[in-house]
């Protein structure tokens, strides 16, 4: 039997969303219906935060990106740019790490703002909350953009910014990637308006703009990918080739425009280890079943994760909504290829090549291709709205019903023992599918609203289930700001030293460890919690020279640390340690604390904390973080700050040593003659002066970032000038995209 909206008296179905009234009254139905849109989406993603308070505050987002953005806040308060932070060795070029969003203003922002909360699982909440609300917005819009009804793009806007692959992996952890994914949506929007009318060329590059300066890579080439796969479906179905070229020349201008933020990136990453560093092509490759498992609330899938293969029971992060696959087994396929189908033709090429590309081995320094994962999603939520909210969409309970249940069935083939849950969910599905169907379908406002609730209903069921991410460690830090300011405080130019495996936090029981291990150990980025400058940190651009001292990338050390970092340099005769003013170093009890104690030398003194042994010493106080100065010079001024440093300086010449990281962009004058910046001790800044009495600047100004401001303003002049050329009416044209 077959259920519709047609037979049924009395009950009209939605509107499709036509323009009626005025312009005025049109936009502000469009601005009420985004902030729907956004507004379920932030309520719904709030939900997980009633039963796990620190559910968007895990991994990475523990150890890297909050600790970055409360340091840029702290930076901006103090009137620097922050394109340099002193208080990190590896990972302190904020601007180079191209992650942490720095020229994204939206994002500055708000680190302000985050700069406001005392507990760190509430700051993380809020942003990942509002980000999810944008990208609801956002993807209302692009629902909007291929001719979507209101109704129908606001549960499209809902499901997509839900989506769990967004959820659990970008909102939860790496952060930039839902950043990106919101800003995204609103650049494929404004992107599809530009094929139909010039006007919005200018909107489009800075929508653009905004996803890439929102640091995520991933994002990038789904952008460049999408709109490729769309101007070459445009082309092949004969569409005005004008349409693809202004989508085209809007993303070029937007990327010039953020030339400033990726530019310093590619300038900086053949200095690093990234590019030697072996990865394997399949982990987190996308098996092909979990892209047309969209509907399917549980699906253990087998993939290369973390540890190897396994199966991967939580969390789904392949579900999207269960109504996608039902609205795209009953879409109305044929009216793709009429003129109201044409956008929806083109984001349907662009999903599919987003889908290839997250089932595709990784490229390069393109690595975990189901990153691509959520692109796809957001996709398809908006293709499964479309058909939802085109006339005569009928549902049929027998073919929807069964679609469900098949659903259930191949999730449990890969683990019998999921059956029992998949039919918990999915029982219910069925019994809101029929509900949807009594009160007259789809396309009537009480069963698109029963739709919707349900949606919310298996998203709070999925993330109480499923309260964390299994991929990712339960590390249980200590949530109060003040918690971390206990120690006292170094001296500038003073740093810390942490020498601990990294196995010290993959422990079993390290949800229960005692906030001590955390204060005692900083892990990542943490340490800019406390206030002082520490040598490690966590930074996936690291420089080799911290390989060489045997740190990992987020902090760890190997057994004979405590020996590289006290060897003498053949090139100063000094230590690492002695070089980089190291006045604390925090060894993990047993080999570690042993080898230090062996070679740290007289002068340092010694107690127990937390799962190690705290040594610490005193030595003779240098202006700023001058390290080394020639024997017999005389310092008459020095003036630092975190870019600049400059010092009247007498004497015989010779070797100056900063106890700073070094890293692309320093530059040094003597008298206004440049010097050669040296690196010395594998990761310190070094010149030599002459001889006599001068004046010396060592300044730092991130590689890239010169060429890339030059790109920017001439990207910028081109975007007002195409604003003010379209305003003119003869200029402006409208066709289909």
């Amino acid at each position: 039997m077959t259920t519709g909206t047609g037979p049924l008296a009395g009950r009209a179905a939605i509107s499709g969303g036509a323009p009626s009234g005025s312009p005025r009254s049109r936009a502000g139905a469009e601005i009420g219906h985004a902030l729907l849109a956004a507004c379920l989406a932030a309520a719904t993603a709030a939900i997980p935060l009633l039963h796990e308070p620190s559910f968007y505050f895990r991994d990475d987002a523990q150890s890297y990106f909050l600790p970055g953005f409360l340091e840029i806040a702290r930076l901006i308060r103090s009137g620097e740019w922050p394109f340099l932070t002193p208080r990190l060795f590896q990972g302190g070029a904020f601007l180079a790490e191209y992650q942490y969003g720095l020229l994204n203003p939206v994002c500055l922002a708000l680190y302000r703002v985050l700069d406001g909360f005392e507990r760190l699982d509430r700051a993380a909440a809020f942003y990942a909350v509002f980000h999810v609300g944008l990208l609801g917005a956002g993807t209302y819009a692009l629902g909007r953009s291929i001719g979507t009804g209101r109704p129908f793009a606001v549960l499209g806007g809902l499901a997509g910014a839900t989506c769990l692959g967004v959820v659990d992996w970008g909102a939860v952890s790496w952060v930039p990637g839902l950043v990106s994914a919101a800003w995204l949506s609103w650049a494929a929007a404004f992107l599809i308006w530009a094929g139909q009318d010039s006007r919005f060329i200018a909107p489009a590059a800075l929508a653009v703009f905004l996803v890439v300066a929102s640091g995520w890579p991933f994002a990038d080439a789904a952008l460049l990918a999408g709109l490729a796969a769309g101007v070459a479906a445009g082309a092949f179905a004969g569409a005005d080739r004008r349409a693809g070229l202004r989508a085209v020349l809007a993303a070029g201008l937007g990327f010039a425009l953020a030339a400033p933020a990726w530019m310093p990136l590619a300038a900086a990453i053949g200095s690093t280890a990234r590019l030697a560093e072996s990865f394997d092509l399949h982990q987190w490759q996308t098996p092909l079943p979990t892209l047309v498992a969209i509907g399917a609330p549980v699906f253990p899938q087998a993939w290369i994760s973390f540890g190897g293969l396994s199966l991967v029971v939580s969390p789904p992060m392949q579900y999207v909504g269960w109504w996608i696959p039902v609205a795209m087994l009953h879409g109305a396929w044929p009216r793709m290829r009429g003129p109201a189908g044409t956008g929806a033709a083109l984001l349907l090429a662009a999903t599919l090549v987003l889908g290839l590309l997250a089932a595709a081995p990784g490229v390069s320094q393109l690595r975990w291709p189901f990153r691509f994962l959520p692109y796809f999603q957001i996709g398809c939520a908006v293709l499964g709205a479309w058909f939802l909210g085109q006339p005569g969409h009928v549902w049929s309970a027998r073919r929807a019903s069964a679609l469900i249940l098949g659903t259930g069935l191949l999730a449990g083939l890969p683990l019998v023992d999921a059956i029992g849950v998949n039919l918990l969910l999915l029982l219910p599905v069925v019994l809101v599918v029929l509900i949807v169907l009594r009160r007259g379908g789809p396309r009537i406002r009480t069963g698109l609203i029963a739709i919707g609730m349900s949606h919310i209903a298996i998203f709070a069921a999925l993330t109480k289930i499923f309260p964390g991410n299994s991929q990712f460690p339960d590390w249980r830090p200590p949530m109060e700001r003040a918690a971390y300011r206990g120690e006292p405080g170094l001296r500038q130019g003073d740093t810390a030293l942490l020498l601990f495996e990294r196995a010290l936090f993959r422990r079993p029981d390290i949800r229960d460890a005692p906030a001590g291990l955390y204060l005692a150990f900083p892990q990542g980025n943490t340490a800019l919690y406390t206030g002082n400058a520490a040598i490690a940190g966590y930074s996936p651009m690291r420089g080799r020279g911290f390989g060489d001292l045997c740190l990992d990338y987020i902090g760890g050390s190997c057994p004979d640390a405590a020996e590289r970092w006290t060897r003498p340099d053949p090139v100063t005769g000094a230590s690492t340690l002695d070089l980089a003013r190291v006045t604390r170093v925090t060894a993990q009890a047993g080999a570690r604390a042993v080898a230090f104690a062996a070679v740290a030398g007289p002068g340092w003194v010694h107690r127990s904390v937390e799962s190690g042994v705290l040594f610490e010493r005193t030595l003779p106080s240098l202006p700023g973080t001058l390290s080394r100065l020639p024997e017999g010079a005389e310092i008459r001024r020095a003036e630092e700050d975190v870019r600049e440093a400059r010092y009247g300086l007498a004497g015989p010449g010779g070797r100056i040593v900063w106890a700073r990281a070094w890293y692309p962009g320093y530059e040094a004058a003597w008298n206004g003659q440049p010097l050669t910046v040296e690196i010395v001790n594998a990761i310190l800044p070094s010149v030599v002066i002459p001889a006599g009495a001068g004046d010396l600047v060592l300044r730092y100004r991130p590689r890239g970032l010169g060429l890339g401001l030059a790109l920017a303003a001439l990207a910028l002049a081109a975007i007002a000038g195409f604003a003010v050329w379209t305003r003119w009416p003869r200029r402006t044209s409208r066709r289909t995209p």
